[in-house]
């Protein structure tokens, strides 16, 4: 309780962009299922009455993740680091929120979710790095960093058939539209 009033008397400096990284990792269970749901409603509540977007972390708790933002007046943010497939993405982006791309993009086997990069429109696409982990393929082992989200950008230009310089160009115009300018 004292960490989240923390965040509540500091969510409105002007610097706060967005309410997260929050969510559900049923992956690794690292804290209760209960307790990581109680924590992301909050966190969702805040987000829907400040409006601020939320980012969201979904690892293993596809329905879980759903059923809590289809039950909140959220409807603004980003399905970050995405790992679903298809379907998940489409119930994120009718939610109204935007889906973003990490390296995990560029490793073997991972034809689900390069099928929902696909299907995401252009206007609703972000990448990222999800530093310092995720390392794309081709300098995985080595500590991701921001450089190098151009490896990303490159396999997500290529898949859905765009210019990587078009594609990086409306994905900063994407995270301006979410986030504001700094």
């Amino acid at each position: 309780k004292e960490r989240f009033a923390e965040i509540i008397s500091q969510v409105q400096h002007p610097l706060v962009r967005a309410i997260g990284e929050t969510g559900l990792d049923f992956f690794r269970d690292y804290a209760p299922r209960e307790l990581q749901e109680k924590a992301f409603r909050c966190h969702l509540d805040l987000a829907a009455e400040t409006g601020l977007p939320v980012i969201i972390h979904n690892r293993a708790a596809d329905e879980r993740v759903l059923a809590l933002v289809m039950e909140s007046e959220c409807r603004r943010g980003v399905f970050h680091c995405f790992s679903s497939d298809r379907n998940v993405a489409e119930q994120a982006l009718a939610l109204g929120f935007h889906v973003s791309f990490a390296g995990n993009i560029t490793y073997k086997n991972t034809e689900e979710i390069r099928e929902a990069a696909l299907m995401i429109p252009s206007e609703r696409l972000l990448v990222e790095t999800d530093s310092p982990y995720l390392s794309p393929q081709s300098v995985r082992g080595r500590t991701n960093h921001p450089g190098h989200i151009g490896y990303t950008l490159e396999l997500l230009a290529d898949i859905r058939g765009e210019d990587a310089e078009e594609l990086a160009a409306a994905t900063v115009e994407n995270a301006i539209q979410l986030f504001g300018g700094m």
